[in-house]
């Protein structure tokens, strides 16, 4: 994990906490799946199925907030984001899965360390498309 990008997170949220580190990590996971240019040049929409510590992390890291109208919600109390690509109309659907017990320094540790991010979210596409004014 880049410290530099987890201590911004950090604080923009204000402290630490396994939640965020879900949304961080969903985030650059995402990045990586959809070749999204770090620079800021695509147009980037997230729907997040959640109201949580978590969507600071998608706010910090791929610059996805409601004021912009690139961030979204569906309330299905589920730790499931969709992100879309608009620049390559690439997507994708993360999905926390089941984690083992652990404490909360623990599980924050093991969410933005797991070298394999498939013990961590299940990918799947999008159930939905977007309007075309997103």
């Amino acid at each position: 994990m880049n410290k530099e990008l987890w201590d911004k997170c950090v604080a923009y949220h204000g402290h630490h906490c396994p939640g965020l580190a879900i949304g961080v990590r969903a985030s650059l996971e995402a990045i990586k799946a959809l070749s999204i240019d770090p620079s800021g040049n695509d147009k980037i929409v997230c729907v997040a199925e959640n109201e949580s510590c978590s969507v600071d992390g998608i706010r910090v890291v791929l610059g996805c907030t409601g004021e912009k109208g690139n961030l979204l919600f569906i309330k299905e109390g589920k730790q499931a984001f969709s992100v879309f690509n608009q620049t390559t109309g690439e997507s994708i659907r993360l999905i926390l899965k089941e984690l083992p017990p652990m404490e909360r320094d623990e599980m924050e540790a093991f969410l933005l360390n797991e070298p394999d991010a498939s013990k961590l979210f299940d990918f799947e596409k999008p159930h939905f498309t977007l309007p075309e004014k997103v």
